[in-house]
This record gives structure tokens, C-alpha cells and sequence, in this order.
């Protein structure tokens, strides 16, 4: 059976693992529209990688109170308990707030021209395994178990190939940032990792000897794009006000991100319930 191992003996030994941000103390409660706003941010990027989102949210709202959570299970918690009012989210966790009716998308993040959001699986270049098929007893990196690029997409066409993952791959590692895992690859500490492909991207733009170092064995459908979570009873006014300063969000170029346009809820329904 396949064993799940932390990313503590993937990237650092021994070492405790490190947040993917600043862990803020959670503030009481509170419910009264001048209330702070608590904005909510999992590991999309390590924290040495200048970490976007965190510095997006601190630019767009400068007295907001900024969470920051190693993985989407513990952001989703935030939000379900009313103790964030925002979050930036991948499509698997955010399409699983809405389902679960805690979670309301107001807005999408917008890919920029040189990429597009689907899950990639990459190998070193060294290696010999060339599809998803040549991946039995490999370990494998993943990136969160709520993760769509970094872990649904690829585990959903391994079963729909007939394997049964848990037994197919060797030893599974989740790493809580689409950097790590790659940097899992390159490093010769893990055999294959998945990841999303804007991050990917925006690595090989940022280091073009990237490339040299890692091969694409499978890539995965364009889904819809990570989009952008508030809780369930915030006020037209509030979201309306939200969703003005998303839309003069600049680029993010560290995870291929254009800017942000209006959404709902209905694209990413229909997403979790297609599988």
C-alpha cells in the first residue's frame, strides 16, 4: 500500500516545516460590517518565493488582518467557521466551499496570455519514465490533498486508466507549495511530481534553465481558473467593494496571473459535481 510521507523528510530532514505565511493569531469573531476584514491565504508558493497572494492582499486592503495557512483544508475551516472573510483559493477547495454552502465565489483570477490552468505531471529529464502509465512504484510529489492541478486532476486519470493510485505509485509526499514540488523533481527527491501548469510556467519563464532540468509526461484539461472565496452572509455592498479592488489588482507574474474578473459560484459547481 502506498505510503503518504510529509514534506519534512521530503525538503527538510529533520527540520520543522515551515508555514507557507506568517501565522496570524485569529481574531474574535465579528460580524459588524466595520469589522476588519480577515483575508485567508494558503501555500500556493513556498514563503521564500516572495509569496504573491500574501503581498497582493496586504496592497489591496492595507488594515486587513492576513492569515496564512500551510494547506486549503485549514483556510476552508477559517472561512466555514466565519473566522476569514476572504480567501484565495485553488478550484478544488473553493468549488468544495460552495458545495458545501459556507463558501461564495465573487471573483476568478485571469491567466495571462503565455499560459493557461490545467494540472501538469513532470519528471526529471534524465528520466526514463515518459506517461503517467510508466509511473508505477514511483514516488510522487503531490501538493494538497484539496489541491486540483497538484492532486485531483492526476489522481482522477490514473483511476480512469484503471490503476488504483494508492497501489499503482510508490511512495506519495504532499509538499503544500507547487514550488516545492518541482524543486522535489529537480533535486532527484522525488521521481515525478504534479503541479499547476501556470506556476510551472511562470518558474520556466523566471529560470529558462528549468526547463533543462525537467520533462512534461502528461498535462491535464484547461478547468476553470483559481477563483476567489468569501463567506457565505457578507452584504452586496461588501462584495461589491471586494470585487472593485480585485479588478485593479495588477499581475501576478510568480503563479501566471493577469488580474482578476468578476465570477460565481455556477462554473465551479459544476465542476466538483462532474467528478
Amino acid at each position: 500500500m502506498t505510503r503518504i510521507w510529509p514534506l519534512v523528510l521530503l525538503l527538510l530532514g529533520c527540520a520543522r516545516l515551515p508555514e507557507a505565511g506568517p501565522l496570524v493569531p485569529i481574531p474574535p469573531v465579528r460580524l459588524e460590517e466595520e469589522a476588519p476584514l480577515r483575508v485567508a491565504v494558503a501555500g500556493i508558493l513556498s514563503p521564500s518565493k516572495s509569496y504573491p497572494y500574501w503581498t497582493l492582499a496586504q496592497t489591496l486592503w492595507p488594515q486587513a488582518t492576513v492569515l496564512g495557512r500551510r494547506g486549503y483544508g485549514e483556510v476552508l475551516e477559517l472561512l466555514q467557521g466565519g473566522r476569514a472573510d476572504l480567501a484565495f483559493l485553488c478550484t478544488l477547495a473553493a468549488a468544495r466551499a460552495v458545495v458545501e454552502g459556507y463558501g461564495e465565489v465573487i471573483a476568478q483570477s485571469v491567466p495571462a496570455s503565455w499560459t493557461r490552468y490545467r494540472s501538469v505531471v513532470i519528471v526529471a529529464a534524465s528520466s526514463d519514465r515518459q506517461s503517467l502509465g510508466d509511473l508505477a512504484g514511483a514516488t510522487m510529489a503531490f501538493v494538497d490533498p484539496l489541491s486540483n492541478t497538484g492532486y485531483l486532476r492526476p489522481i482522477q486519470e490514473l483511476r480512469r486508466r484503471g490503476y488504483r493510485p494508492e497501489i499503482f505509485l510508490g511512495k506519495i509526499l504532499f509538499t503544500y507549495a507547487h514550488d516545492r514540488a518541482v524543486e522535489a523533481v529537480t533535486r532527484g527527491l522525488v521521481e515525478a511530481a504534479a503541479v499547476d501548469g501556470m506556476v510551472l510556467d511562470a518558474m520556466v519563464r523566471k529560470d529558462a534553465g528549468l526547463k533543462e532540468k525537467i520533462r512534461v509526461i502528461w498535462e491535464g484539461p484547461v478547468d476553470p481558473p483559481p477563483p476567489v472565496v468569501v463567506r457565505k452572509g457578507l452584504t452586496p455592498e461588501a462584495k461589491r467593494h471586494l470585487l472593485d479592488r480585485l479588478k485593479e489588482a495588477g499581475q501576478l507574474p510568480e503563479v501566471g496571473i493577469a488580474g482578476f474578473a468578476p465570477a460565481d459560484d455556477r462554473v465551479y459547481r459544476r465542476f466538483l459535481e462532474g467528478f
